[in-house]
C-alpha cells in the first residue's frame, strides 16, 4: 500500500461527504448488528461451525443475518434473545423474539431510538 496515495483523507476533521456517509451507515441496525457479531463470534464458529455467515443491515431499522449449516436456529436465537439471570442480563439487552422455526426467525431490537428487526436464516447444504 502506497501511504502517499492523493486518494487517502489525511484532514483533522470528517469531510461534508463522510458525514452523509456515516449517517447512512452508522443506524440502529448497524448498532444491533455489532452486538449481534460480538455474542454470534463463537456461537457460529464453535464445536460445529457454521459453512459461511453474512450479516447486513437492509434498511435502518431491519438488519438481517444468515448463515450455512452450523448451530440449529433455535439455539442461536436462544444465544441473542435478552435473558435475566438473577438479575444478570445476558443476551443482546432489549432483543426480543417474535417468530421462530426451524430455518428462520424474527426477533425485534428495542435498545434504539427506533425498533428494529432482526432476521435469523440457517440455510441447509
Amino acid at each position: 500500500m502506497n501511504l502517499g496515495d492523493n486518494a487517502i483523507l489525511v484532514a483533522d476533521d470528517l469531510s461534508d461527504q463522510e458525514r452523509l456517509l456515516l449517517e447512512l451507515m452508522a443506524t440502529p441496525s448497524a448498532t444491533l448488528l455489532g452486538a449481534v457479531s460480538d455474542i454470534l463470534r463463537t456461537t457460529l464458529f464453535g464445536e460445529d461451525p457454521a459453512g459461511w455467515v453474512d450479516m447486513w443491515q437492509a434498511r435502518h431499522n431491519l438488519a438481517r443475518v444468515e448463515w450455512l449449516d452450523g448451530p440449529e436456529l433455535a439455539h442461536v436465537v436462544a444465544h441473542l434473545a435478552a435473558k435475566d439471570y438473577e438479575g444478570t442480563i445476558e443476551g443482546v439487552p432489549g432483543l426480543r423474539v417474535t417468530s421462530c422455526d426451524d430455518h428462520s426467525a424474527k426477533m425485534l431490537w428495542l435498545g434504539a431510538s427506533i425498533p428494529v428487526e432482526l432476521h435469523l436464516t440457517r440455510q441447509l447444504s
